[in-house]
């Protein structure tokens, strides 16, 4: 793995506001559309893999098709407003020069660690393919504390919805991040790390899509304001997947 502390580093600081939130607590539900087993298609959608730059890049407003991937097991649409970037071809992010940023992406993920403090220098620990399994085990794992299930939906599916956030006065620096967060996954598909920052407040949607899993994760700063809640929560409730 290459840089992977750098890198682990670079996804955690465009990581990404909760959507459910309201007044920055991370619990609230999202308004989401009952499910469908075969949602509509978006016609005015651009089919697009957004260039894989390590720097953000600006997103035109529009509606975009986002193909599957290694971040994704199928095809889904979103709609961005103004003032959006994308970094690394698949995380989307707002306010990305404040400390204040927001936004999320889809990641395919097979295991968690063992020791979310322990991070990479320790097990990565492989999960079943559930959405109970995934759940299950962020909710057991050492380090976070872990607040759920919220049964909910998204993109017109069945999720299930698990907050995450770092206990008072847990000792960050005795991790392998060092006082900066706590590692809890690795995806191998789209080689990428989820990092739960300090002060950070991250939400896993965990969605079964037709049988297959699906994982959205955002993760917000305190400092993020009702506002941009609403904005993201508008972005996350334009999500439609396509089979």
């Amino acid at each position: 793995m290459r840089n992977s502390r750098g890198r682990a580093l670079a996804v955690a600081a465009v990581l990404l506001a909760v959507l459910t939130a309201c007044g920055g607590n991370g619990t609230a539900e999202p308004q989401a559309s009952a499910p469908s087993a075969t949602p509509s298609p978006t016609p005015d959608a651009t089919t697009t893999p957004f260039a894989e730059s390590t720097e953000p890049v600006a997103v035109e407003p529009g509606t975009y098709r986002i193909p599957s991937s290694a971040w994704s097991v199928t095809d889904f649409t979103l709609t961005f407003p103004e003032g959006w970037t994308v970094q690394y071809g698949n995380v989307y992010a707002s306010n990305t020069d404040e400390d204040d940023e927001f936004g999320f992406y889809a990641v395919v993920v097979e295991g968690i660690y063992a020791d979310a403090c322990e991070g990479e220098i320790g097990d990565l620990m492989e999960v079943g393919p559930s959405v109970d399994d995934l759940a299950t085990a962020l909710l057991r794992q050492p380090g976070p504390m872990a607040s759920g299930p919220v049964e909910t939906t998204l993109g017109g599916y069945p999720a299930t919805r698990i907050d995450l956030t770092i206990p008072e006065g847990f000792d960050l620096e005795a991790c392998s991040f060092e006082g900066i967060g706590l590692q809890i996954w690795y995806s191998p598909p789209a080689d990428k790390y989820f990092v739960l920052l300090a002060d950070g407040i991250a939400s896993v949607y965990i969605v079964d899509v037709d049988g297959q899993r699906q994982v959205f994760l955002t993760q917000h700063r305190s400092a993020t304001s009702d506002d941009d809640f609403a904005e993201l929560q508008s972005v996350l409730d334009s999500i439609q997947f396509e089979q």
